[in-house]
């Protein structure tokens, strides 16, 4: 495990291994439904374009997705987006 500085300070960056034990422990330890994760996770990235683009509305927005947690990850994503006027 690593720290970085993100957009508003430090941040952890972890392997997809260390990532996929976070989520598991989340689960597993916590209780935290996978369904849940994914939700989050997708709701961060749409606030993260919604902050970069302001307004999403109209836009266009290509979301590619292979398979595994990641592809729900952005499905969700993709949804959010529609949901918000983007196209």
């Amino acid at each position: 495990m690593q720290w970085q500085w993100g957009r508003k300070g430090k941040m952890r960056v972890v392997t997809a291994e260390e990532m996929r034990q976070i989520d598991q422990d989340a689960m597993e330890q916590y209780g935290i439904p996978g369904v849940v994760l994914m939700e989050n996770a997708g709701i961060g990235v749409v606030r993260v374009i919604e902050e970069l683009i302001q307004n999403v509305r109209g836009k266009v927005f290509s979301v590619l997705v292979g398979k595994g947690n990641n592809g729900g990850d952005g499905l969700v994503i993709a949804r959010h987006l529609h949901n918000k006027g983007a196209r």
